[in-house]
């Protein structure tokens, strides 16, 4: 195998297993005020997306982020303006959308809200304040 390749395993495995409360701490000792804000926003008229917004991380936290499919991207402002592409760290978050037609069958729609009801609570068990820093139709300041 290549070297590449066995250093690409290694960083996923690396990022796979990091301790919730290593990375906690590591928030904690920055003096970051990491919150997640889960919201539903207006993609386009035919398309929404249950949305999950990361804001004021650390390298780490990053990095285990981006693994999972999230993207620096600037806040969003409300439910119809999503957060734009920057190029400078300074008011960004980390994003991931799950998106679904208006018109998708309701039954997917619960199934997605139970998905990113569960991955909320994966992701507070890396905050320093748990739970209580995920916050549901809210918005970064």
């Amino acid at each position: 195998m290549s070297s590449s390749f066995e250093q690409n395993e290694a960083y996923l495995i690396r990022v796979a297993f990091t301790c919730p409360e290593c990375v906690a701490e590591v928030t904690r000792r920055a003096g970051l005020d990491t919150r997640a804000y889960v919201n539903m926003q207006q993609i386009s008229p035919g398309m929404a997306a249950f949305v999950i917004e990361v804001s004021q991380t650390h390298d780490e936290l990053g990095k285990l982020l981006a693994a999972i499919g999230y993207a620096r991207r600037g806040k969003s402002l409300d439910e119809l303006t999503p957060g734009i592409e920057v190029l400078e760290d300074d008011g960004c978050v980390w994003r991931k959308e799950l998106w679904f037609a208006t018109n998708t069958d309701p039954r997917h729609v619960v199934a997605l809200i139970q998905h990113i009801k569960l991955e909320a609570a994966w992701l507070g068990s890396y905050l320093p304040r748990e739970m209580a820093a995920v916050q549901y139709f809210a918005f970064p300041d």
